[in-house]
């Protein structure tokens, strides 16, 4: 079986979700399949899980896993269209799981390792339009340093973008240390701070080549229409660009009133809210879990429910 991270706040997240062991639910990133087996476990024999991913490898790790449970309903997809499988008002619960996984960490092929000389590809999913390279190559020189400002909070994202295209322009076939050359060139950390900036820049070139705050937008906005009335959905992000990105889109579904701010007073009624808090602050992972999880360090699990 192929190794994946083990999943973060798993029993927490089933504890959140599964109050209905007959209802249906939703895990849009199945990654190795520990939050919907962690799910599975609550749900009687009536109940079901539709699970998805982008990723065909985490799909046939968890046909193999969950082979021969009919409860459990696994589609290769990006989460934006999990309205293709959830329709209107059929969830009682949906997980959201953000993210790069372990695995994909991990496999060098995948090309989302700065190892040296490792490829640079970054695709989760043959959805994804173009490789890392590609994108690289084929942005313009604004639209990378916006990408790498917006996605990461750089400091000097067009310097970086400007030495990026220059080395490009070097190399017949760049690897991941044409990466490491630019941050080397243009930010001089030292040693300890290297492997910090590096992840900083893979993580922006990632969510452009996988469009990953569209994703997370549209997913979440689809997974609201999909849930019934008190219904939930639950959020695990892992870095602030991610965070804000959910936060964001939590609140426009949280607003009464979607009136111009430049109306005096309130003409659409006023009744508009779909979501409430559950959790009034994010959960984090307690010292024990992180202790035996590091990936757990920096994860913040949003909660809300249909109203």
């Amino acid at each position: 079986m192929t190794d994946y991270h083990h999943p973060v706040l798993e029993q927490e997240v089933a504890d959140f979700l599964v109050r209905n062991p007959s209802a249906a639910y939703l895990d849009v990133t199945l990654g190795g399949g520990g939050h919907t087996a962690a799910m599975l476990a609550r749900l009687a024999p009536d109940g079901s899980i539709t699970s998805l991913d982008r990723d065909p490898e985490a799909i046939a790790q968890g046909q193999a896993r969950f082979a021969g449970d009919a409860r459990v309903h696994l589609h290769l997809s990006p989460f934006s269209r999990l309205a293709d499988f959830c329709p209107p008002e059929s969830l009682a619960g949906a997980l959201f799981d953000l993210g790069v996984s372990s695995h994909q960490l991990d496999e060098r092929s995948r090309g989302f390792s700065f190892e040296s000389g490792a490829p640079l590809d970054m695709r989760m999913g043959p959805d994804a339009e173009s490789s890392a390279l590609e994108w690289l190559k084929n942005t313009s020189e604004e639209e990378m340093a916006r990408a790498f400002g917006s996605n990461s909070d750089l400091d000097r994202p067009f310097a970086l973008a400007k030495r990026v295209k220059l080395l490009l322009g070097e190399e017949s076939q760049p690897t991941s240390d044409l990466l490491r050359r630019a941050v080397d060139g243009i930010y001089r950390p030292r040693d300890n701070e290297r492997a910090s900036l590096l992840a900083r820049v893979f993580q922006a070139i990632r969510m452009e080549v996988n469009r990953e705050k569209d994703e997370i937008r549209q997913g979440l906005s689809a997974a609201v229409v999909a849930l019934a009335k008190g219904g939930r959905v639950a959020v695990l992000s892992y870095h602030s660009v991610e965070d804000r990105a959910v936060k964001e889109t939590f609140a426009e579904f949280e607003k009464d009133c979607h009136c111009p701010p430049r109306l005096p007073v309130c003409v659409c009624g006023g009744n508009h809210r779909r979501l409430r808090k559950v959790l009034r602050k994010p959960q984090e992972a307690s010292a024990d879990e992180v202790a035996r999880n590091p990936r757990a360090r920096s994860a913040k699990l949003r909660v809300m429910e249909k109203v």
